[in-house]
């Protein structure tokens, strides 16, 4: 009787874990946006006095703000199906606004020091028989582009900074650690055109460490080196492509320009809208700051540094700090915030989290048999190594 019950209770226990773990992915994701949104209220404790002051404001220039905000991810989406393009995978615009936001989101709620957002593209294009491999070598060529362009106007304003003896020491660290950045997303090109060898090697290395952490959490190895050596075969072919089509890459450049352009005018706004003065040369100091805590910041999107940065530059250069404060949670409301929850509802757009979906994705948060999504990883991997 005795072993009759303990078997009953066991089986209850099991009955729950199951349950647990039929539901795991999909409590794992939501706890994930509760743990965001909960950031964004913690951020943005004194919400109510915020709302008060943004009503005192201008609701034209707000509104002119918003609207070239929306011109921005516009533009920047731009680029990306200019990217795309250079290494022949066609996207159309209404397929990659919504993974523009939905690039945002995963970053913030999936941090990974940046890599969530352009593993989001590259499961995209596998759900679209496309060449992850070549969609990555695109971001890649994107996020170059944007730091080579932002770099000069972050040049211009630190300069500026360096005349008005405002500039800090962790200012110089930031920009530093920018430059260090862009140097080693050249430096794939670089070895994928002339040193396929060593780039070879160096993935072999990075691949190596994730299989041990893979092995350590108990899970067997999911990259093998022959998957490792025909992507850097595509990549190599998919870099020799970009630097074929100078025109593009001209392109690509003047349109980030204009991302950047566009972003500073919709700060400036924010300045017309509560009546602050200032001058054109402070507004590009503070605004490469708080772009630049946004890149090289530790925590997703920059959240804190941001802010922090942005403020204290501004204050440095004679803005009120009430006034500075209140800009900067407004601009970052606009530009990090709005578009944030704007990627969480087009996140259905997305084919990965469609409800027609039967990706990996769906089946791991479904949580079919075991055997059923060792089968699926096995059928995805073939897809992608083909």
């Amino acid at each position: 009787m005795q072993s009759k019950n303990g078997i009953i209770e066991i089986t209850k226990m099991e009955n729950k874990k199951s349950l647990f773990s039929k539901h795991k992915g999909r409590i794992i994701f939501w706890a994930l946006i509760g743990l965001a949104f909960t950031v964004a209220v913690y951020r943005f404790s004194d919400l109510q006095e915020l709302w008060r002051n943004i009503k005192q404001s201008n609701p034209l220039f707000i509104s002119l703000a918003i609207f070239a905000q929306f011109f921005y991810f516009c533009l920047f989406t731009i680029t990306y199906k200019i990217s795309f393009q250079m290494v022949n995978i066609k996207y159309t615009f209404r397929r990659l606004f919504p993974l523009t936001f939905a690039y945002i989101f995963v970053n913030v709620v999936a941090p990974t020091f940046g890599a969530s957002g352009p593993a989001l593209f590259a499961t995209e294009a596998s759900h679209r028989k496309d060449s992850p491999i070549r969609v990555l070598a695109g971001v890649l060529i994107a996020n170059v582009a944007q730091f080579l362009t932002f770099s000069v106007i972050l040049l211009f304003g630190i300069f500026y900074l360096y005349t008005t003896k405002d500039l800090k020491l962790y200012q110089i660290i930031a920009a530093s650690l920018l430059l260090a950045l862009t140097a080693f997303l050249c430096s794939l090109f670089f070895l994928a055109l002339k040193k396929p060898s060593a780039l070879r090697y160096y993935l072999h290395w990075q691949i190596d460490l994730i299989n041990k952490f893979f092995a350590f959490i108990r899970r067997k190895k999911r990259l093998s080196d022959v998957w490792v050596d025909d992507g850097v075969k595509e990549f190599v072919l998919a870099s020799k492509n970009i630097t074929r089509q100078k025109d593009k890459i001209k392109n690509l450049v003047i349109v980030y320009f204009f991302v950047h352009a566009v972003n500073i005018i919709s700060l400036y706004f924010i300045f017309l809208a509560f009546n602050q003065h200032i001058l054109f040369r402070a507004l590009i100091a503070g605004f490469v700051m708080g772009v630049l805590f946004q890149i090289v910041g530790i925590t997703p999107y920059g959240i804190g540094l941001t802010e922090t940065a942005m403020a204290l530059t501004f204050t440095s250069l004679d803005v009120p700090t009430e006034t500075a404060v209140l800009i900067t949670l407004t601009f970052r409301g606009i530009t990090f915030w709005l578009p944030f929850l704007i990627g969480f509802i087009l996140l259905r757009k997305v084919h990965i989290f469609g409800l027609k979906d039967i990706s990996v994705v769906k089946i791991i948060l479904e949580n079919k048999h075991v055997e059923n999504i060792r089968k699926a990883i096995r059928v995805r991997l073939i897809d992608i190594e083909k």
